[in-house]
């Protein structure tokens, strides 16, 4: 309870306010993966007594947000999901990297993604992926938030942001993915820098084993990075002699869906 406390009085006041306390609720049953979820269980991941999570959970039962079950827990209702549906059908984002995508992954043989950033979770998605025919290849993993420091994926978009925000996530301690994952912060602005030189990631084996992927950032309205573009190859099918090959078309790729969002046709660095 005192850690719940604290946590809590640290939250800066507009995520204290109702409103944000619902969207939060809403985020920790969508992202925790579970059909049902108990009051004192969404209490304890917002850092909230019961009876204020109830509370949250009664106004957005009557939104139909959220709905009860017979055993008193909670589940997402049918309005969030009539709205989730709806939003899906008409946010861009998938339209325009689908088509883009499987150009990537039939003029380079292997599999491609479209990952998207989240600026107050500071970590990335992959949205979008189309795979390589290949018996061997690596899936990405859609639907999770991953950190941003591993892998040319990650590293694609950290290298686009402001340098407060890379500061920020250089120093507030990285973890090893890999044994190959840079975590120390120098190093870590070292390739920042170059990749933002570049225009592009190259990474080996830093977030999965034995997996090779090679990013370029894409950029949304306002100019500043959404996400980025790339693909990823099993090591043991690598050939070195085709990665300024595999560069360009990834970075073509990337500028193409940075046009589709902004109509800027070369915005990076390196080019």
């Amino acid at each position: 309870m005192e850690t719940q406390a604290t946590e809590a009085a640290s939250t800066p006041d507009r995520q204290r306010h109702p409103l944000a306390r619902g969207f939060e609720i809403i985020t920790a049953m969508v992202d925790g993966g579970k059909r049902t979820y108990g009051v004192r269980e969404l209490g304890n991941r917002l850092g909230v007594s019961a009876s204020t999570a109830h509370r949250l959970l009664s106004d957005l039962e009557e939104l139909g947000m959220v709905s009860r079950t017979p055993a008193g827990s909670y589940r997402l209702g049918m309005e969030f999901l009539r709205l989730a549906w709806t939003t899906n059908t008409r946010y861009p984002l998938r339209e325009a990297a689908s088509d883009v995508l499987a150009e990537l992954t039939e003029a380079s043989g292997e599999s491609s993604f479209f990952a998207i950033y989240n600026d107050q979770r500071r970590e990335m998605m992959f949205a979008l992926s189309v795979e390589t025919s290949h018996p061997l290849r690596y899936t990405v993993p859609r639907g999770v938030w991953l950190p941003l420091h591993a892998g040319a994926s990650g590293l694609a978009i950290l290298a686009f942001l402001s340098p407060e925000v890379q500061n920020e996530i250089a120093h507030a301690g990285l973890d090893a993915l890999t044994t190959r994952t840079v975590v120390d912060p120098e190093r870590l602005a070292e390739r920042l820098a170059q990749i933002r030189q570049e225009g592009y990631a190259l990474s080996h084996g830093e977030r999965i084993d034995g997996a090779i992927a090679i990013a370029a950032p894409v950029l949304g309205p306002g100019g500043s990075v959404i996400g980025d573009a790339g693909v990823t190859i099993p090591e043991s099918r690598f050939n070195a002699a085709t990665t300024n090959e595999f560069i360009a078309l990834v970075k073509q790729a990337a500028e193409r869906l940075t046009h589709r969002f902004t109509g800027i046709e070369s915005p990076m660095g390196g080019q």
